[in-house]
Parts: C-alpha cells; sequence; structure tokens
C-alpha cells in the first residue's frame, strides 16, 4: 500500500548516477516533483475511514502483517468486502494512476512491473472479497506479491544501469 515501490524504482535507477549523469539527474527530478503528491495520496489511504475500519486485518503495510494477521482463518464479511472495494475504488485506484504516470516518466519496464503487481493485487482482493480465502491467505500474498515487485523493480534498475554503462576499451 506504500508508494515504496516508486522509491525502489527511482533509486535503483538513480544508481546509474556514476555513469550516466544527465539521466540520474531526470530521474532524480521526476522523484523530487512527483513524490511528494504520491506519498500525500497513500497517506490519505492510510487515514481514510476504510482502511481505518480494515486495519486491524491487513495492518497499514502489506509488506509487514503481523503473525496473527497473516495466521487469521476468517474470511471477509459483506461488510468489510464492500469497505475494500471501496478503499481500492476511492483511494488506492488514484494512488495507482499517479505512480503508473510517475513510472511512465522514467522507463516502460516500470510501467510494466507496477502493473502486473497491480492486477496481482487486485486478482487477490477479488478472491479475499468472493470469500476464496481467508484474510490471513489474503495478507500473505499481498506481502509476496510486494516482495516480488521490490525485486523486479531492483532488477530493472540494475538491468538500465547496465544498459548505460559504456563498454570497456
Amino acid at each position: 500500500m506504500k508508494a515504496i515501490f516508486l522509491g525502489i524504482a527511482l533509486l535503483a535507477i538513480g544508481g546509474c548516477a556514476s555513469t550516466t549523469p544527465p539521466e540520474a539527474a531526470r530521474v532524480h527530478g521526476i522523484a523530487a516533483t512527483d513524490a511528494p503528491a504520491i506519498d500525500a495520496c497513500w497517506r490519505k489511504v492510510l487515514t481514510s475511514p476504510q482502511h481505518q475500519a480494515l486495519r486491524a486485518r491487513m495492518g497499514d503495510h502489506a509488506d509487514s502483517p503481523t503473525a496473527a494477521m497473516k495466521s487469521n482463518r476468517e474470511k471477509a464479511s459483506p461488510q468489510e468486502a464492500a469497505q475494500l472495494l471501496s478503499l481500492q475504488q476511492d483511494y488506492l485506484a488514484p494512488c495507482r494512476k499517479m505512480a503508473l504516470e510517475s513510472a511512465a516518466k522514467v522507463h516502460p519496464a516500470i510501467v510494466a512491473i507496477l502493473t502486473d503487481s497491480y492486477a496481482r493485487a487486485d486478482a487477490n482482493t477479488a478472491q479475499l472479497v468472493s470469500r476464496q480465502i481467508t484474510w490471513g491467505e489474503y495478507v500473505s500474498e499481498n506481502q509476496a506479491i510486494v516482495t516480488h515487485r521490490r525485486a523486479e523493480l531492483l532488477a530493472a534498475g540494475e538491468a538500465m544501469q547496465q544498459q548505460q554503462v559504456p563498454p570497456p576499451r
């Protein structure tokens, strides 16, 4: 639920600073311009009534559910499902849109990683809302999705950095 993925992507790509200062400056400029609004958007997610109502079930950050959250065998109630869908539509979707727009300024690979990650998260939410999985399964899968996204963003940043390194002479 955090904009950390954008920060990771920008930092990974920012590693190009030693070989291509103009590219690093471009990426850092994007981060400086876009990150405050994206961070503010994610803070609104965390303070939303929907998130506050579901906080005990899923925590504030998808990458760090508690052991109790991960072992929760309860399924979402109809009210919880409605709150989660409202949270997704009213709060998450606008933040994701902002993050994708910012990522598009950086590199198409970052957009692809985020798009895939969001699709996986949406499929996970759909399974919880339709009562196919428990809250514990939901938060565990969300944690796996975030971990996978971070690894992909770091790998993409490294690949982009390698593409910028001039061949040895």
